[in-house]
């Protein structure tokens, strides 16, 4: 079974190890909401990720100060630059070492600095409507469960559910944890896994509401997204393997323990500005 104590002390040791000389994030008010999206650039324009903190920006500022949104560069190609002018409470961090689909990785790592007792752990390329959040905010921070969402398109239209986006507090989440960081290299799967050990530890997966939904944008693919290859062959046999595993008398097998191998820093620390 998992030994609760060795993790911490992992979690401590590789966090040390991998921002080497980088100073603690800035102490402050600790929010009530960690807003965890990985990042990755590597085609000609980075302009997805300020549009979507623009969208953020927008909404009330009494509901933004009380979201820190934690943003992963997971080792971009392409400079990452926060415009000056957001005024939003941003952490973000980059992983210093360009690894192929290591979306599992950079979500560790920002569940793991998220100073937020609730996580929402989401994609570049959808966003939260400001009711939806207003409603997030409001309920009690959650306890043995994980919420999924309803979805829908740019223009409205229900499509079907995001796999990977989901909310639940940062305990819930290390429960099962983390991500297994045996799937980064390849793609796909990582959320199955996660989300099946989740189930058979005992937390249930619901939809937090099934009137209010999550929207994907529409985002340029081709010139300020990325270019990795989506080939499950890899992940879809391990999957298997550690799906055998989850189904015997200690879940906690199916976990390789792989957790934040990589050097990252600190990039960025802005907290948001009252007026």
């Amino acid at each position: 079974m998992i030994d609760l104590p060795s993790l911490a002390a992992t979690i401590r040791r590789r966090l040390r190890a991998g921002a080497g000389s980088q100073p603690p994030p800035p102490a402050g008010s600790t929010p009530a909401l960690s807003y965890v999206v990985p990042i990755y650039f590597n085609q000609q324009r980075t302009d997805t990720l300020p549009a979507l903190l623009a969208r953020y920006a927008a909404y009330g500022p009494e509901l933004t100060a009380a979201i820190e949104f934690v943003l992963v560069d997971d080792g971009s190609p392409l400079p990452v630059v926060l415009p000056p002018e957001l005024n939003l409470n941003i952490s973000l961090y980059r992983v210093c070492t360009d690894i192929t689909w290591n979306q599992c990785g950079a979500r560790n790592l920002g569940a793991t600095l998220a100073r937020g007792p609730r996580l929402i752990l989401s994609d570049l390329d959808h966003y939260f409507p400001e009711e939806l959040l207003r409603a997030i905010l409001g309920s009690p921070v959650p306890r043995g469960v994980v919420y999924k969402f309803k979805r829908a398109d740019h223009q409205g239209r229900p499509i079907n559910k995001a796999m990977n986006i989901f909310y639940t507090s940062k305990g819930v989440f290390f429960q099962a944890l983390g991500y297994d960081e045996e799937f980064c290299g390849n793609y796909g799967y990582e959320d199955l896994h996660f989300l099946a050990l989740q189930r058979r530890i005992g937390n249930p997966i619901r939809y937090f509401t099934r009137w209010k939904r999550i929207v994907a944008t529409n985002v340029d693919r081709g010139e300020a997204y990325h270019s990795l290859v989506r080939d499950t062959s890899v992940n879809y046999a391990l999957y298997l393997h550690k799906k055998a595993l989850l189904e015997g008398a200690d879940p906690y097998l199916s976990h390789s323990r792989s957790f934040l191998r990589f050097p990252w820093e600190v990039v960025a620390e802005r907290r948001q500005q009252p007026g």
